[in-house]
């Protein structure tokens, strides 16, 4: 019952449709005490830096994927190619590390760290720390040689002091109806979106300030085999998906001719061995995001495949981007 109504409640947040109206009073109390927060905060016991490296977040005002990750791993690659040394905080959403702050070696298992670090680190063999305090995060990275720290998310941490801002959006959905908390997706107002310095629209490439997430290969879980992307045209899969916008791994699939059925789980779910047990006369063959694969890789089988995707930039934010980020690092070093 709970379940069908928090899912009612979500899908009406981008329906544009006046069901949650009566969430609205939660709303205007969820407005004040978030508002209060942010004062204090930001007023009364402002941040500080506690080193001089630059920090830079991208986050989000909405909840759910809106594609952070993809764009974190193009900035470290692009940064990485012009000379900047990156480093990456995370809360570690998910995650029961030993100890926080916890820097991350390669290949550990997301059930420790997180599948969004787990999948930075493997993925970009860069330095990446975890914990829910972010300035002691900073602190600890700070002490591995690095030019800029990318914070993956934290927009509303507010306790850590930062250099520049970003914030992504699904071109798509957008802000949804507008609203906060619980009536709607927003966990600020759209008044947030004129105090950053970058708005990224994900969903085109075509707007100066537009990304796509562009699938480059099929990849085995288990054997680490690359495919093409036509590898699976006009077959039918299972599709699972455990992140915060299903649909659009979903309508990649379609994209490429995939014929698939879904299973959709929540977002950051722990998967176990049962959940991918849906081979049947349908299909025997399983597909997933990258980022559900990291929390698979463990008890994956030949039978499971990946999409690896990447993000593509509009030349002029990308430009803009490295530009401003090399910027802040060169000012750090004079």
């Amino acid at each position: 019952m709970l379940d069908r109504l928090s899912a009612r409640i979500e899908k009406s947040w981008y329906s544009h449709k006046w069901w949650n109206g009566w969430l609205l009073p939660l709303s205007g109390l969820f407005f004040l005490l978030s508002h209060a927060r942010r004062l204090w905060l930001t007023r009364v016991v402002r941040a500080s830096k506690n080193n001089s490296i630059p920090v830079v977040v991208i986050g989000n005002v909405n909840v759910g994927g809106t594609g952070k990750t993809p764009l974190v791993c193009h900035l470290v690659e692009q940064l990485n190619h012009v000379g900047i040394r990156v480093g990456i905080i995370s809360r570690g959403y998910g995650s029961n590390a030993p100890y926080y702050p916890y820097a991350l070696a390669k290949h550990e298992a997301a059930n420790i760290v997180g599948d969004e670090p787990k999948l930075l680190r493997d993925r970009l063999d860069c330095p990446v720390v975890i914990g829910p305090d972010r300035n002691a995060a900073i602190k600890l990275l700070s002490q591995q040689g690095i030019d800029l720290i990318l914070s993956d998310d934290g927009l509303q941490h507010y306790k850590m002091a930062r250099d520049y801002e970003i914030v992504v959006l699904d071109a798509v959905r957008n802000l949804g109806n507008g609203w906060l908390l619980p009536a709607g997706p927003l966990r600020e107002g759209s008044w947030r979106l004129n105090s950053v310095d970058a708005v990224i629209l994900n969903g085109s490439d075509v707007l100066a300030n537009g990304m796509e997430i562009v699938p480059s290969a099929w990849v085995n879980a288990k054997t680490s085999e690359r495919r093409n992307l036509d590898f699976f045209a006009g077959k039918n899969t299972h599709a699972l998906a455990g992140i915060g916008n299903p649909q659009r791994f979903f309508s990649t699939l379609d994209e490429l001719s995939v014929k698939h059925c879904d299973h959709v789980f929540a977002d950051h779910h722990a998967f176990t061995p049962v959940d991918l047990n849906w081979a049947d006369e349908f299909s025997t063959q399983l597909v997933m995001t990258e980022k559900d694969w990291v929390k698979c890789a463990a008890f994956a089988d030949v039978n499971m495949w990946y999409l690896e995707v990447n993000a593509r930039l509009n030349t002029y934010i990308e430009t803009t981007l490295i530009n401003d980020l090399a910027t802040l690092v060169q000012s750090n070093k004079c």
